[in-house]
């Protein structure tokens, strides 16, 4: 499932797909069942793949950008600066009447969890951000749906 033939971004016929189960192509992803199979295995919440967590982030990105009218600003790989000089670079920064918003993706299995631990602190730690973390299974799967949970609670 790591190192498939193909370097598929969720399955394909060289790792996971049949003729068999081809009524559940669109819910087979080689990468949450590493997840879940590691986390099984050891015990330890395993790492996401971080590229494809780059790429998740990046769609979810594009679609609020294209989305949204002047009044919300988004900007990739910011950096912020909370609890008296910590800073930490953030997936995504939005920015709306005077708020401050940070969005990040957590893994399959661990939906409310942002992957990156200083975001997690920054959520914990900080009252300039408000944090929203969204299920990277689900940007894959139902970007529309995300994009509009996202920006009403941004609007609200």
């Amino acid at each position: 499932l790591k190192d498939c033939p193909e370097n598929c971004d969720g399955s394909c016929y060289r790792c996971l797909r049949s003729f068999k189960n081809r009524l559940e192509h669109r819910l087979l992803d080689r990468h949450v069942g590493v997840e879940l199979l590691e986390y099984l295995l050891s015990g330890q919440q395993p790492g996401f793949n971080p590229h494809r967590l780059k790429a998740s982030t990046t769609l979810l990105l594009n679609d609020l950008r294209r989305r949204c009218d002047d009044t919300i600003s988004f900007e990739a790989g910011a950096t912020v600066t909370y609890g008296g000089g910590k800073s930490i670079e953030v997936p995504i920064l939005a920015q709306s009447a005077g708020k401050s918003f940070v969005i990040a993706l957590s893994g399959p299995l661990t939906s409310g969890h942002p992957t990156d631990a200083n975001v997690a602190d920054l959520r914990d730690n900080s009252t300039e951000y408000r944090v929203i973390v969204e299920n990277e299974l689900e940007v894959r799967g139902n970007l529309p749906w995300v994009s509009r949970n996202v920006l009403q609670q941004i609007r609200s």
